[in-house]
């Protein structure tokens, strides 16, 4: 028998009682229906709070440190001093072999804080050295206006804030100066000058600027205390994209080298600075060899590895500072949902998948003679039981198709209801697009492609296996039994 015809034996049998085929498809879209508006519902809800995590950090980039304690049997053990990891190149080099690590970004502050002046405005920053090579990759999409480092000394990167943490000096000078003049009679002379504080309307551009960055030290002559002060012309090639993140609102981002140099700078003593040039060069190896980072920041491909990379951190020693650390309890909250809202709605296809099989043993009693002829005219076992299968199957496909679209129009009608009584907002989920006009609106519930292409397969596999004992029952038939009823 051609697969063909085979199809169009099947279409037939299923057009001929109709009635009876909507109706048992009737138990496998309503079951279908409910397993896949269950589980949109428990997706789109792990998805709100994913998002909600995100507002306190990229789930994407975290920030590793040594492990220096663990918990075991519900004690906190401290880890051996010669156990804790070095933030080290070697460190650098052991993460970098972590499968799902995209890239390994090690980091260094500078001890002092800085102040960089623009023109006009200047204001203390906090000066961060990063391996431009390592960062680059993607740093560079984080860039809102001009371009990232490309490792030359000389350029820097601020972060969004900068330009309104800037003060005009000199304009606050004079504006305190007309407050002094007054004798306080104007109540609006009491008001902060326009320029302290940060706003959007305070912002100016420092892209392809000049500035300088000025650091001081102090050092001691006799005992006498001494300030020296280090001025360092820059040039601002880029600025950051906004970030939720407070602690780098005031960051400038300049290569790693730069901050060590300036590090050194900072921390010599005077009599340092005339010692001999062979010893200069053995300290500064034996810096070389010692040197560790403040802390080393990875890129992660996707948010699918982040729960494998942060389990190889801990594995290899290392403690990770990142909300990706939420993560792994979210999944594992969310699974047991979808596991008990799947399996009480499971309960209704069960139903449904007796429903098939009352049908097709229905089918065969009344089909008995035609089966016989079948036999008789040279349809083997394997044709009689394929016929069987596909027309239980075609059911459950059909139900199927059916219940995907009712449990769409099911998830739509949520997500409007959601988003109008803001059902979202009360949640605390609601700010998942982190004020981002053009990110997509959170839902309450999803119908990812893969949940869809699920429930047709599941719904035909269903089908098929309500169809397994009475295609072997009918297949069992014999043809001249088979002729002679009635």
């Amino acid at each position: 028998m051609k697969v063909m015809d085979s199809f169009r034996i099947v279409w037939r049998n299923l057009w001929r009682m109709k009635l009876r085929t909507a109706l048992t498809s009737v138990g496998v879209m309503i079951g279908t229906a409910a397993i896949v508006a269950m589980m949109a519902l428990s997706l789109g809800l792990k998805e709100s709070a994913v998002k909600s995590l995100e507002n306190f950090g990229n789930l994407t980039e975290m920030d590793v440190e040594p492990l220096r304690w663990y918990e075991e049997n519900g004690e906190w053990i401290d880890v051996p001093e010669d156990k804790v990891k070095k933030l080290n190149m070697q460190a650098v080099q052991e993460l970098k072999k972590i499968p799902g690590i995209q890239a390994v970004m090690p980091i260094k502050e500078l001890r002092e804080q800085a102040k960089l002046k623009v023109g006009r405005r200047e204001g203390h920053v906090q000066l961060i050295g990063v391996d431009v090579s390592e960062s680059a990759a993607y740093r560079k999409n984080d860039i809102e206006k001009g371009s990232y480092l490309t490792g030359a000394p000389q350029e820097i990167v601020v972060a969004f804030d900068v330009s309104r943490e800037l003060r005009d000096v000199e304009k606050e000078k004079r504006e305190e100066r007309r407050r002094k003049a007054g004798g306080g009679r104007n109540e609006m002379s009491n008001m902060p000058p326009p320029d302290i504080g940060g706003g959007e309307a305070l912002a100016f551009n420092l892209v392809d600027r000049a500035g300088t960055l000025i650091l001081s030290r102090e050092y001691r002559i006799d005992d006498e205390p001494k300030y020296e002060k280090k001025e360092l012309r820059v040039k601002v090639v880029g600025q950051l994209k906004k970030s939720e993140e407070r602690n780098s609102s005031a960051a400038v981002y300049v290569p790693i080298n730069v901050v060590k140099e300036l590090n050194e700078w900072v921390t010599r003593s005077r009599g340092d600075e005339v010692e001999e040039g062979a010893s200069r060069r053995s300290r500064d190896k034996a810096k070389k060899d010692t040197f560790e980072f403040d802390r080393i920041t990875v890129k992660v491909e996707s948010r699918e590895k982040v729960e494998g990379v942060v389990k190889a951190l801990k594995e290899k020693g290392f403690e990770v500072w990142s909300p990706a650390r939420e993560l792994e309890t979210i999944n594992n909250f969310f699974f047991v949902i979808q596991m008990v809202l799947g399996g009480i709605a499971a309960i209704s296809l069960l139903v449904a998948t007796i429903g098939i099989v009352n049908t097709m043993i229905m089918s065969i009693l009344e089909r008995t003679k035609e089966i016989g002829i079948m036999k008789v005219i040279g349809a083997t076992v394997l044709n009689i039981r394929w016929l069987f299968l596909m027309e239980s199957g075609f059911i459950g496909l059909i139900g199927g198709l059916a219940g995907l679209g009712m449990a769409w129009g099911a998830v739509e009608l949520v997500n409007y209801f959601g988003a109008s009584g803001g059902l979202l907002d009360s949640l605390n989920m609601g700010f998942g697009g982190g004020g981002d006009p053009e990110a997509e609106p959170t839902k309450l519930a999803v119908i990812p492609s893969w949940l869809a292409l699920f429930a047709i397969g599941f719904s035909f596999i269903i089908g098929v296996l309500a169809g397994i004992f009475p295609a072997i029952r009918a297949s069992r038939l014999s043809a001249l039994q088979a002729i002679r009823s009635e």
